[in-house]
């Protein structure tokens, strides 16, 4: 057996399985989530090349597997990575019934995750543009269901999904040249500029993250948050490949200091609008476009990245544990902020003035999931950008101020949000009336962003 066929062909067959039984929601979000929870396992116990023993039979699992003379490789060191990508599938789809997120979002969903695994998987590597835009493809049933008319932001999403794969076409193209010619300045320039315009379409850096908080704005939170989270992180993980893939790129002091001003950028881009926005949903996009901004910063404050086997870079250890906590805020507010819809005339500021008086379960998962992502004690966000801002501040004192100051900025407009939605009459009492499984849920959340905040960052 191989491990690409166990980790990518294996869930996309089950979710053309599960999208024909589509109408069967609760089912298969629940052989969906079980089906997640089983790979991530696999993952951590069975890792791929080590020899199996069932019995009296063993066998061992092959790294590689070839596909139209292309190679699919998940190697000892991708472990983590598969761990991280299903665990935190399992979580999404736990939630997805409860969300009423659609029929199309189990199926879909990880039909998503196995063409996103197979991008990161393909060597040579430009062959990862086809994968990552069929994923954007099949995105848009999720986020403009059937039936419904397609909102600006999913066209403006899938217009720079597609720009960005030509670049990466055109990059892997130039590439072998530089290599050959890493003395050259013209080759370096040459193929480092195609390079940084097709994550910059894929990341939505700015001036090209409009799309992020229309997103947010327009479809589903539940739907769009899953995106969000899924998309830009995969991409992330794509892009730490090329370090691992060519030596050049890993001494590159320019490439390292692109991603600090770039993830500087992002940072104070989305805190300076999250703090005067006044719709909850555009506040989680901009929320997402700091933390990826944090993200690219991680990457860029070590020169000489690791990502062998032989172990990880310190920024490394920081650059997971943002995809952790992210994945855990985005999926508690998505989930409260789906709550608050359904309940709500809509998400702007004068839509849910008090809402916390009647969904007060709901209200403060919306308010603790935003927190965490702005960084504050005891919530899921706070190790990795205590680790991350000791980093910084280090090496780079006035980077590590603008990204506080964008920090800060995402923090008012959590303050902002606990306020309006706090907001009511004296005399109105407060009541619950989230019921069954939504309280479990949300309660679960709630306790996994402590959780995630009182563990240190090791």
């Amino acid at each position: 057996m191989s491990a690409p066929l166990l980790w990518i062909f294996i869930p996309g067959i089950l979710a053309i399985f599960l999208f024909l039984f589509k109408k069967w929601v609760k089912t298969t979000a629940l052989i969906g989530c079980l089906v997640a929870l089983i790979l991530a396992g696999l993952a951590w116990k069975m890792p791929p090349s080590d020899l199996i023993s069932l019995g009296p039979w063993s066998f061992q699992f092959e790294s590689s597997v070839t596909v139209l003379g292309r190679q699919l490789v998940l190697a000892e060191n991708t472990r983590p990575i598969l761990i991280l990508i299903y665990l935190m599938t399992a979580f999404w789809f736990g939630g997805a019934y409860t969300a009423h997120a659609g029929p199309y979002f189990i199926s879909l969903g990880l039909g998503i995750v196995s063409l996103l695994t197979a991008a990161l998987a393909v060597k040579p590597f430009l062959y990862a543009a086809f994968f990552i835009q069929v994923a954007a493809f099949m995105s848009i049933p999720l986020l403009s269901p059937p039936g419904q008319p397609v909102s600006r932001g999913v066209l403006r999403f899938l217009t720079f999904q597609t720009l960005g794969t030509p670049f990466i076409l055109l990059t892997g193209w130039l590439i072998t040249g530089t290599e050959a010619a890493s003395g050259d300045t013209a080759s370096f320039l040459q193929t480092i500029i195609p390079l940084g315009f097709s994550f910059a379409f894929l990341l939505a850096v700015f001036p090209f993250h409009t799309w992020i908080s229309m997103l947010a704005e327009e479809s589903h939170p539940y739907v769009a948050a899953f995106i969000l989270f899924l998309l830009p992180g995969i991409i992330l993980l794509f892009g730490l490949s090329f370090f691992e893939s060519y030596a050049w790129m890993r001494n590159s002091t320019l490439i390292f200091t692109v991603l600090r001003i770039t993830g500087i950028i992002m940072v104070v881009t989305g805190g300076g609008m999250a703090a005067f926005q006044t719709h909850l949903g555009r506040m989680l996009g901009f929320a997402v476009t700091v933390d990826v901004g944090l993200s690219l910063i991680s990457i860029g404050i070590h020169q000489g990245i690791n990502i062998g086997v032989t172990g990880f870079s310190p920024s490394l250890y920081i650059f997971f544990a943002f995809f952790l906590s992210r994945g855990l805020a985005l999926g508690v507010w998505a989930l409260a902020l789906s709550t608050i819809r359904n309940r709500s005339k809509g998400m702007m500021f004068r839509e849910v003035q008090g809402v916390g008086r009647v969904l007060p379960l709901a209200a403060a998962s919306v308010i603790l999931a935003h927190f965490s992502m702005a960084g504050y004690p005891l919530l899921a966000g706070f190790p990795p950008r205590l680790a991350l801002f000791g980093e910084l501040g280090r090496a780079y004192p006035l980077f590590t101020f603008w990204a506080l100051a964008g920090s800060f900025g995402l923090l008012v407009g959590g303050l902002r949000s606990l306020a309006v939605m706090a907001m009511g009459k004296e005399n109105e009492a407060w009541k619950i009336n989230e019921r069954g499984v939504l309280i479990l849920l949300l309660g679960l959340g709630i306790a996994a962003l402590f959780l995630a905040g009182l563990s240190p960052l090791v």
